[in-house]
C-alpha cells in the first residue's frame, strides 16, 4: 500500500510539474515583456527539474511516465483561447498564478489522499508547492 501511495504522489507531482512546462511552452510565443519572459523561463527550468526528479522516483518503481497527448493538447488549447483576445502582461501572470494555484491544490489532495506516502514523495511535493508558491508571489508584480 504504501509503494502506490508513493507512487501516486510522485505521480501527481511529475503531471503538476510536466502541465506547467506545457503551459509556459504555450504562452512564451505572446509574452513581449522581456523582464515577465525572463521570469517564465527561469520557472520552466525549475519546473522541469521537478519533472526530472518525479520520474526518476518513478523509475525507482519500475514505472515510465507518459505524456498524455490529449491533456497536452487540451492545455494548449485552453491557452490560446485564454489569450485570444488578451495577451497582456497582467494578463498571462494572472493565468500564470492561477496554474500555480490550482497545482498547489491538486498536490494538497493527493498528499492528502495517501498519507503514507514515503519521505521522497512528499518533500519533492512539499517543495513543488513551496516553489509555486514563491512563482504566486514574484508573479504580482507583472498583475
Amino acid at each position: 500500500m504504501r509503494n502506490q501511495e508513493e507512487i501516486n504522489v510522485l505521480k501527481e507531482t511529475r503531471k503538476n510539474a510536466s502541465m506547467a512546462v506545457n503551459a509556459i511552452d504555450a504562452l512564451m510565443g505572446k509574452v513581449y515583456n522581456q523582464e515577465f519572459a525572463y521570469e517564465l523561463t527561469s520557472e520552466r527550468n525549475r519546473f522541469q527539474d521537478f519533472e526530472r526528479k518525479a520520474e526518476a522516483g518513478l523509475w525507482e518503481y519500475g514505472l515510465l511516465p507518459k505524456e498524455s497527448a490529449i491533456q497536452k493538447a487540451m492545455l494548449w488549447g485552453a491557452v490560446q483561447a485564454n489569450t485570444m483576445l488578451n495577451i497582456s502582461t497582467d494578463h498571462v501572470a494572472d493565468m500564470m498564478i492561477q496554474g500555480n494555484t490550482r497545482g498547489i491544490t491538486d498536490l494538497l489532495k493527493v498528499r492528502h489522499n495517501n498519507k503514507k506516502a514515503g519521505s521522497f514523495a512528499n518533500e519533492l511535493a512539499e517543495e513543488l508547492m513551496d516553489f509555486q508558491e514563491e512563482n504566486i508571489e514574484r508573479l504580482k508584480k507583472f498583475l
